[in-house]
């Protein structure tokens, strides 16, 4: 299915707010087959909302629009949508009961600017949204699937991940033709060239993301290739193993699996207890180690000794050695891993230490 996202908010225009959503969107719709061909972002002036929206409905099978669906008077993604594709907007109680519901759970009063949420376009099915005011609302017309979803992004993940998501997956042409590889130790043009020496099937896409110590890389089989899904599975099967025996030596993960989940899942798997003595990062090493649930099993602590003496009173540096190499020095990191060692009882620890 075509797939279009349309971001309403002039607060994304003028670039005071960043547009999370439709990155969490077009990340998660990827995933399951439904990769974005557009994303469009409009401000809320009635005239822009309707443009962008028909715009995407003329080019696209599957419309996401998020933000302005609020009670204030720039919401205006309803009513504009409404006109866009001449449907009425009626009045639910169902929303309006709701609405009390919340208030009332919360102790305060409900202005009657609240009631605006009430209105939906006819037709619409209303998705509950636990987390705000706003529901969320699915609309399909003319074979083609329109959500409208809230713009604060805690809630529109909310929505998306237990409401919307399901829905998706239950469509026939559904189908997950994406593959992504995790690597480090090589870098992008290295792999893309050494990649294409490769007889991969030619249905195949391939792209790259290059991070400050890593490259993603993803294979995408083409929608509208005349393959089969028996066919599809068993192309991007065979080609996976293809890079996992060509580039195992630099492949760490494959589809979300980080850096992190990697080294969490080694360090238990092996048993071994780590530490970390940092002076630059400030403490960022331990941070992240510590970021998932279960690192207590392998994390034993950390110092960070961004002082001179605070390296010499905590890690026992040698005041002789800082003093002929420095505190940023190669002599010295080694001692503080070396020491670090000593004081948590590691068996492994990562110090850092520079200008």
């Amino acid at each position: 299915m075509k797939t279009v996202i349309v971001a309403t908010g002039s607060e994304l225009i003028t670039g005071l707010v960043q547009d999370s959503n439709s990155s969490f969107l077009a990340e998660n719709l990827s995933e399951f087959g439904f990769e974005p061909e557009n994303i469009l972002i409009c401000g809320d002036q009635k005239d822009s909302i309707k443009k962008t929206i028909a715009y995407a409905a003329q080019s696209a099978d599957l419309i996401f629009i998020t933000g302005g669906l609020g009670p204030t008077e720039d919401d205006l993604t309803k009513e504009a949508f409404a006109e866009v594709l001449n449907l009425n907007l009626i009045y639910s109680k169902a929303i309006e009961d709701n609405l009390k519901d919340i208030f009332c759970n919360h102790g305060s009063g409900m202005s009657s600017n609240n009631l605006s949420q009430a209105y939906i376009p006819e037709g619409a099915e209303i998705i509950t949204n636990e987390k705000g005011t706003a529901p969320a609302l699915k609309i399909e017309k003319e074979n083609k699937i329109f959500y409208l979803l809230p713009g604060v992004p805690s809630e529109l993940k909310y929505l998306f991940k237990n409401k919307i998501l399901d829905d998706l997956k239950k469509k026939d042409k559904n189908r997950s033709l994406i593959r992504e590889f995790n690597f480090i130790g090589i870098g992008e043009s290295t792999l893309a060239s050494e990649l294409s020496k490769l007889d991969l099937n030619s249905n195949l896409k391939i792209s790259y993301q290059a991070g400050k110590a890593e490259v993603k890389m993803r294979l995408k089989l083409d929608q509208n290739c005349s393959l089969n899904q028996e066919e599809e599975n068993k192309v991007l099967d065979q080609s996976s193993e293809v890079i996992r025996s060509e580039f195992g030596d630099y492949l760490y993960g494959e589809d979300r699996q980080s850096i992190v989940d990697k080294v969490h899942e080694l360090l238990i798997e092996k048993n071994i207890k780590i530490a970390t003595a940092e002076s630059f990062t400030g403490g960022l090493i331990a941070e992240r180690l510590t970021e998932k649930a279960g690192s207590s099993t392998y994390f034993l602590g950390s110092v960070v000794a961004y002082n001179k003496k605070i390296k010499s009173k905590l890690l026992d540096i040698e005041a002789e050695l800082l003093d002929r190499y420095g505190a940023v020095s190669r002599e010295c990191v080694q001692a503080m891993a070396e020491n670090a060692a000593k004081i948590f009882a590691a068996d492994l620890t990562a110090a850092t230490t520079g200008a």
